[in-house]
């Protein structure tokens, strides 16, 4: 059977006019956001949440990942089966297995590009993803063996297709907004927050409307959101028993998170930029606000695409503030990360608006400064604890009868996934009483104690306890949140 040409032809010449039509820039913004989110990507090791992810996977087959383990975890199945495809093909090292959530994110870089052109203009797309590509959180999480990467695409594709779907209200669109959609239901609890701000927009935008009219037919709106509740209704159902127990003082562990507070949500804003730094973050975002306060505008404002961002914004940041306060502690800066393109939408179309050029180009310095600034740190220290390097050590000193203390419990997993070395391994609470301690290294002759971001009084006293029982410290090593001691009993 031959090969057509002519229709070969056509779609070369379609593909590269296509690219030909995008502006430079957005190449340039392509090639940055890939290699930022691509270099150093296995230089850490993995931290406890990655860890989770792995053995969530590791000890499931798919079928159970999908059925069983969202009763386990707080958190929707579709990262975790997509994971355990993609290291029963690449393996368990630090690069392959990030370069999933790297893939994400990159590919979030022209997504936010074609709904910047679409809301506004091609300029507003070639910044917004810009920013993105340089967010300090976005890249964060892009180097991250979890699942938030993918919810910011999932996102952008919802709400892409949803702004299509205003303009078009077509099948193609509709389809295109219930898959992206029910990938966002499925992808984070938090996701939902996105679902519920689109249909504020939708439902309250005929009373901002000149003429009564619905952006989107009421009832294919509608046939659109319970197809989506259907589809994503067995995952509400686990996740509603979740929220109960929570009530109740049970459900999936959420109890490391802190107790909400109005600094803690001023300051998740500053860490879309800058997430070690979320003052120098937050400075930006609120000067270039000032700017667009007292700027002279010299486009419209599209009053109705700018609402949508605010609901965007606001729900899936305020909503979980709320529901700390109602339920019990929920707000954490990552999980928010949804709301981060509609907050770099808003700003690079404020400083489109901008009738001054100085100005433009001050507010644009700005962002990418704040953003840029904290590439040195992040990139040149540790993030993560020094796992690969403190189990080296270890299992480069110790023999066989030794006995391997973890401070915590959920340290030990992270130790145990590296750990090769002899020895017996045990995982002790930060609270354990010195009749547990004594118990625990009974017959051993050397200890070796590693604690993880342990408070220095809780550390002394394990060491007390250990020299009340007759051990000595021999030596030390100190780690990146990862510090090792080595006992041995005294004659």
């Amino acid at each position: 059977m031959g090969v057509d040409q002519d229709a070969v032809s056509t779609g070369v010449e379609r593909v590269r006019t296509t690219l030909t039509e995008r502006p430079p820039w957005l190449y340039a913004v392509l090639v940055a956001g890939t290699a930022l989110r691509l270099y150093g990507l296995g230089t850490e090791s993995y931290w406890l949440d990655e860890i989770a992810s792995l053995n969530y996977v590791l000890s499931r087959s798919l079928v159970e990942v999908i059925v069983e383990l969202p009763f386990v975890d707080r958190h929707p199945p579709l990262y975790y089966a997509l994971l355990d495809g993609w290291i029963s093909l690449l393996g368990t090292g630090e690069a392959p297995v990030r370069l999933l959530s790297a893939v994400f994110g990159i590919a979030a870089l022209p997504v936010m590009y074609a709904l910047g052109a679409r809301l506004y203009d091609r300029q507003v797309g070639v910044l917004a993803a810009g920013l993105l590509s340089v967010s300090g959180l976005h890249l964060q999480q892009s180097q991250n063996a979890r699942m938030y990467s993918l919810l910011v695409l999932a996102t952008l594709a919802s709400m892409y297709w949803l702004v299509r779907l205003r303009e078009s209200p077509d099948r193609r669109a509709g389809v295109g907004y219930l898959c992206s959609t029910v990938v966002l239901g499925y992808t984070h609890a938090f996701g939902l927050f996105v679902v519920a701000a689109q249909n504020g927009q939708i439902l309250t935008s005929r009373l901002l409307d000149e003429n009564g009219e619905w952006p989107i037919p009421l009832r294919r709106w509608l046939a659109l959101q319970a197809g989506v509740g259907l589809l994503v209704l067995p995952y509400v159902a686990v996740l509603s028993r979740q929220v109960f127990a929570l009530d109740d003082g049970g459900g999936v562990a959420l109890g490391w998170i802190p107790e909400p507070t109005l600094s803690r949500l001023v300051f998740a804003v500053g860490r879309y930029l800058h997430p070690r730094d979320p003052l120098l973050g937050l400075a930006a975002i609120v000067l270039v606000c000032v700017f667009a306060a007292v700027g002279a505008s010299r486009v419209p404002l599209h009053r109705e695409n700018t609402t949508l961002l605010a609901w965007w914004f606001l729900v899936p940041v305020l909503a979980p503030f709320v529901l700390s306060y109602l339920v019990a502690p929920l707000f954490v800066a990552r999980y928010t990360v949804a709301a981060l393109p509609a907050l770099l939408l808003f700003l690079s179309k404020e400083i489109r608006r901008l009738g001054s050029v100085e100005f433009r180009y001050i507010g644009i310095v700005l962002l990418l400064g704040a953003a840029v600034a904290g590439l040195p740190g992040y990139y040149g220290q540790p993030q993560n604890g020094e796992w690969r390097e403190a189990t080296g050590f270890v299992a480069a000193n110790a023999t066989e009868g030794d006995l391997v203390v973890v401070s915590d419990r959920a340290a030990n997993d992270t130790f145990a996934f590296y750990y090769e070395g002899p020895g017996a391994v045990r995982g002790v609470q930060e609270d354990a009483n010195a009749s547990h301690l004594n118990a625990t290294v009974r017959g051993h002759e050397t200890v070796w104690l590693v604690s993880s971001r342990m408070e220095s009084t809780q550390e002394a006293r394990f060491q007390r306890l250990l020299e009340r029982r007759g051990y000595e410290g021999r030596e030390s090593r100190e780690y990146n949140a990862v510090d090792v001691y080595r006992y041995e009993r005294g004659s």
